[in-house]
């Protein structure tokens, strides 16, 4: 069967060249001879509910409240959810599967319910380097944030890394994203999947099964000359 890849509205949720996640993905899928598609889906267009992974990046205010009308309606990513698809949001995409998030005018959004944290405003805002020791098995993760909400969990949580360098989803909680059994989420921007190819593969794993190694000894290279230079 064909792995269905799904990009959700990047000409609203594409800051910080976060699409590049989906070109990590598909490269890391080619390079195993797994055969798969990459669905893009606009605004307009119907968001299918039956795909294998679907992905959000970040937006700023307006197109996030835009992202989230779209999203919301006719509750198609909760359908997907429900039928065991599995998801990967960064930034302003992660708040979007929360249950609510923050907008201009002191403005509380509903968001998509999929992940039960909320997203409150906060200053100053979080900009910088994002180092976290991972909760998963991966090595050491880094990106970088830009955000000015701050998220928080509603129930007992496994977030993605403990941040050393940076503020992550909040000042006072010092971790970073959410680990659920069908979702991942951060505030790692960089495209997070070229900077931590080993997520990417971690993720993949969870609906493909053990993957084969590839060999891109670059991706090493310039994932520990980063945590070398923040230090």
């Amino acid at each position: 069967m064909t792995f269905s890849i799904v990009h959700l509205l990047p000409e609203l949720l594409g800051t910080y060249g976060d699409q590049g996640n989906v070109e990590i993905l598909s490269w890391r899928l080619k390079e195993r001879s797994i055969d798969h598609e990459v669905i893009v889906v606009h605004a307009g267009d119907k968001v299918p509910t039956k795909a294998d992974l679907y992905l959000l990046g970040g937006g700023e205010d307006d197109a996030q409240i835009a992202a989230a009308e779209i999203l919301n309606h006719g509750r198609a990513l909760a359908k997907a959810h429900e039928g065991g698809a599995h998801f990967f949001a960064v930034c302003a995409g992660f708040q979007l599967l929360g249950s609510t998030f923050p907008a201009s005018g002191e403005r509380t959004v509903e968001g998509l319910g999929i992940v039960a944290v909320e997203t409150i405003s906060a200053t100053p805002r979080s900009v910088g380097e994002l180092i976290s020791t991972p909760t998963i098995d991966v090595p050491m993760l880094t990106g970088f944030e830009n955000h000015g909400g701050q998220t928080r969990f509603l129930e007992d949580l496994q977030p993605l890394g403990n941040v050393s360098v940076g503020i992550g989803n909040s000042e006072s909680s010092k971790v970073d994203g959410v680990v659920t059994d069908r979702v991942v989420a951060t505030y790692m921007h960089g495209p997070a999947f070229a900077r931590n190819p080993e997520l990417a593969d971690w993720i993949l794993a969870r609906k493909l099964g053990e993957l084969a190694p590839i060999s891109a000894p670059i991706f090493t290279a310039l994932h520990d000359e980063r945590i070398k230079n923040v230090k």
